[in-house]
């Protein structure tokens, strides 16, 4: 069997972006190197279990997207979304979760009144 690293390293960038996180905060609050948790996320690096459990705790990673991402699916549209959130630099990602949090924000507000 094999394990797509570069799949996972994009799901932990992805979920540090989310909670507005730096690379070198996560590697301080999981007590590594910024070096490792660059190469995990960039797939060149396979992290221990202890590792790896200490940033799904620390970011709240639902285990199943880790060890099972085959069985966590969307939509086509949502997969294509994603599939293009993760291409994006951590610059355009920062930008599209500010902005989704925004029309969220006003979404709920104005089903509210």
């Amino acid at each position: 069997m094999h394990y797509d690293m570069k799949r996972m390293g994009s799901i932990i960038q992805s979920a540090r972006i989310a909670r507005e996180m730096t690379q070198t905060a996560l590697a301080d609050k999981i007590e590594v190197s910024l070096r490792t948790i660059i190469a995990i996320e960039t797939g060149k690096r396979n992290p221990t279990f202890e590792v790896l459990y200490k940033i799904i705790q620390e970011l709240s990673i639902p285990a199943d997207l880790i060890f099972r991402p085959e069985d966590v699916t969307g939509t086509p549209e949502q997969e294509q979304f994603i599939r293009e959130f993760r291409d994006a630099n951590e610059q355009e990602q920062r930008i599209a979760i500010a902005s989704a949090r925004g029309i969220w924000k006003e979404l709920r507000h104005e089903n509210k009144g």
